[in-house]
């Protein structure tokens, strides 16, 4: 899997090795998927390529002190690069920026080494096959779409439903021209470096210090990622240019675009949410995303109290849904400005 990886609502990193300070990634996820380049880019599920204007900026304020919100989307047009103009002038201004909101477990190596998605366990218990675990319906898709994104190689046909979901996932997204690489998170932090702006880190932290007895266990994993691989076979199957028209709509600023179909449809890929469901699973932490949001509005309330101007990196979801981040904030009392060609939820 890849080596970035989104839980809930952000990074989940891993701090081992006798409780040492430094950061190791937790097994990755993917992020999206996208089809095979067709006609014109306003029309059809070609990415764009070339500068582009880039995202829009949110605008959150009380009083005298602004925080301005980019929001990250993934995955994003492989040969594209974005003007940070509006972002830059914001980050100049800026006293601090504060990082996309994430989990920091702290866990003995010995603990780390016994999760379920370590790589030895990437294949299915008992030797068994997609062929025996799969009904033969879905089987038959998987076949399909394996032989277009996957080739011939049988070694698939082992490994765990949740794994083979993110292979085709990951492949059906690169044949498109996107990619899930594009780190913009660390673009921003880049820049803001450039500024001068202090990088506040945002994070839940929690130690754990021992695995929590779990019912239920490998079979309620496996049934979880059978469902997951169905699911992005139909991602692949039904909704691929709406995931590239979704990606060119966040890179060209065009947010009235990229705000109806992501009201229309959940495109979040369904191996991230079975990859974070297993952590929290496996460390009976049911309520990760509410402890991560809570630090965010710890961390958010703090700055606009103590900055005169703010930058903020939160992700599309958690700034356009109708119960998300930015929702709350204004519910909290904070004058909310959208960016051009937005309309309230």
């Amino acid at each position: 899997m890849h080596a970035k990886t989104a839980v809930c609502l952000a990074a989940l990193l891993f701090a081992t090795g006798a409780w040492a300070q430094s950061d190791q990634p937790a097994p990755a996820t993917p992020s999206s998927v996208s089809a095979p380049p067709l006609g014109v880019v306003q029309l059809q599920a070609v990415t764009v390529r070339g500068e582009q204007p880039g995202p829009a900026l949110w605008e959150v304020r009380r009083d005298e002190h602004v925080m301005w919100i980019i929001g990250t989307l993934s995955p994003l047009p492989r040969h594209a690069d974005w003007q940070w103009t509006k972002l830059e002038k914001a980050l100049g201004r800026s006293s601090e920026l504060l990082e996309a909101p994430s989990a920091r477990l702290k866990m003995p190596p010995s603990l780390y080494s016994r999760l379920a998605l370590q790589p030895s366990a990437r294949l299915n218990p008992g030797g068994a096959t997609l062929q025996r675990l799969l009904a033969p319906e879905v089987y038959a898709r998987w076949r399909e779409l394996r032989k277009q994104y996957l080739g011939d190689d049988d070694a698939y046909e082992y490994m765990r439903p949740i794994v083979v979901a993110e292979q085709l996932y990951t492949r059906a997204l690169a044949s498109s021209d996107l990619t899930d690489e594009t780190d913009v998170p660390a673009m921003v932090e880049k820049l803001a470096h450039k500024h001068g702006t202090r990088v506040i880190g945002v994070r839940y932290e929690l130690i754990v210090k021992k695995a929590p007895v779990i019912a239920g266990g490998v079979d309620q994993e496996q049934k979880q990622g059978i469902a997951c691989l169905d699911e992005t076979m139909h991602m692949i199957e039904e909704d691929l240019p709406k995931l590239t028209q979704r990606a060119n709509a966040w890179a060209t600023g065009d947010m009235k675009t990229l705000q109806s179909i992501m009201q229309d449809t959940h495109y979040e890929p369904c191996v991230v949410a079975a990859i974070n469901g297993d952590f929290e699973h496996q460390l009976a932490i049911p309520d990760l995303p509410k402890r991560i949001e809570d630090a965010w509005f710890e961390a958010a309330r703090s700055a606009l109290v103590r900055n005169r101007y703010t930058v903020a990196i939160l992700s599309m979801e958690q700034l356009m849904a109708p119960d998300g981040y930015l929702a709350k904030l204004k519910a909290l009392g904070y004058n909310v400005r959208l960016p051009e060609g937005l309309q309230q939820p």
